[in-house]
């Protein structure tokens, strides 16, 4: 008998704890659902190749860059030209012109520095801007003068090699190439540039390729 009410009480010991257990939970309020905040899309990076496409088309719009450029390329056109020729004595005397030719490059590129500072120059006073004026005129007038003779004495020196391919005697190229060396220096002092000068020199003789014929030795 005492068995029968000992199991008794523990099973209604069991239904009282289990009925408090579940009047707790529905009283108890439910934790709300947790929304995982969605990360912004992080951007794409710039691309090395995109950077170096602009900076390339960048200074394509530059017209004092451009004007170096043709500079420059003359110089290497001569360089190519001078590489060409199998004559020991003649290659030599082609790249003494080419060595002087890349000599004066650094005058050219000053000159463009200084012209794109001008280009560039804020707002100034009246009296400023008209003497900025005058020397972005004058400097332009420099890089016009370089482009002009470099380009002249590049195609110059690559005829003398298109002769030589074609039969010419090598004392002829000789003497268009002592010629040539008498058509330095390519450009006025930088003071003869900004004084206005270097506009109005004339193009050395040279320029025309019928007076590099008879040139003397």
């Amino acid at each position: 008998m005492s068995g029968f009410w000992t199991h008794l009480i523990v099973a209604l010991a069991a239904g009282v704890l289990g009925t408090l257990l579940g009047l707790l939970s529905r009283r108890s309020p439910s934790a709300p659902p947790v929304v995982e905040e969605q990360a912004p899309p992080t951007p794409a990076p710039e691309t090395a190749g995109g950077t170096a496409l602009d900076h390339v088309l960048a200074e394509h719009r530059d017209k004092w860059l451009c004007e170096l450029n043709r500079c420059e390329q003359a110089v290497h056109r001569a360089v190519r030209a001078a590489d060409a020729v199998s004559s020991l004595p003649v290659r030599q005397g082609l790249r003494q012109v080419v060595h002087r030719m890349d000599a004066e490059l650094p005058t050219v590129r000053a000159l463009v520095q200084l012209a794109r500072e001008l280009d560039d120059g804020g707002a100034t006073a009246a009296g400023e801007d008209s003497t900025r004026s005058v020397a972005l005129e004058r400097v332009h007038g420099g890089v016009m003068v370089a482009v002009s003779r470099f380009t002249a004495l590049g195609d110059q020196l690559a005829g003398v090699v298109a002769e030589l391919a074609a039969g010419a005697d090598q004392q002829q190229a000789q003497r268009r190439i002592a010629a040539l060396r008498e058509s330095f220096p390519l450009l006025p002092a930088m003071s003869a540039i900004l004084a206005g000068k270097a506009a109005r020199d004339e193009t050395p003789e040279t320029d025309d390729p019928s007076s590099l014929v008879d040139a003397p030795v």
